[in-house]
């Protein structure tokens, strides 16, 4: 399945309509849309490991989740419940940095339009971002250096896989 991943800049005023719209979008064109909280995404690889372990869990039919979003949800969480996903990973009241992905599609543009969103990459970048939302210790962290930190996200994605 081709899918497209971006970073975005916009305002999240109530995200269930959000979430909403953005099915309402998908739906009839064949296409999952996932909307993440870009605070928690550690890369770009990181939401593409994320995905590609979704679409390998549902090419077996392993999921947890009921639609591949909600699997790569769970995977760029590192979460085995899909409601812990959902609180650790989801969008929120106010977001300003969400990452998007079009499942069955090979942009984001449009969906980014329908929203008034501006693209930009650079939100889904490690930068600052604290890795103890996927639940490392500072003393974990301690023991890799800060520019390999991000790989420590990929980690738990795989682990996911072993959790199940």
């Amino acid at each position: 399945m081709n899918y497209s991943i971006a970073g975005a800049r916009g305002h999240v005023a109530d995200p269930m309509e959000t979430i909403r719209q953005a099915q309402d979008w998908g739906g009839p064109r064949g296409i999952d849309v996932l909307l993440a909280d870009a605070t928690v995404v550690f890369g770009r690889a990181h939401i593409e490991s994320a995905i590609r372990h979704a679409l390998r869990a549902h090419d077996a039919g392993t999921t947890v989740a009921h639609s591949v979003s909600m699997e790569a949800l769970r995977y760029v969480s590192a979460q085995r419940q899909v409601a812990d996903a959902i609180r650790l990973a989801g969008i929120r009241t106010g977001a300003q940095e969400l990452a998007v992905a079009v499942l069955g599609a090979d942009s984001t543009e449009e969906l980014l339009k329908l929203f008034g969103w501006v693209r930009d990459d650079a939100v889904l970048e490690p930068r600052e971002k604290s890795l103890t939302a996927l639940g490392f210790t500072k003393q974990a962290l301690s023991t890799v250096p800060p520019d390999r930190r991000s790989d420590l996200a990929l980690e738990k994605v795989a682990l996911l896989d072993v959790w199940k």
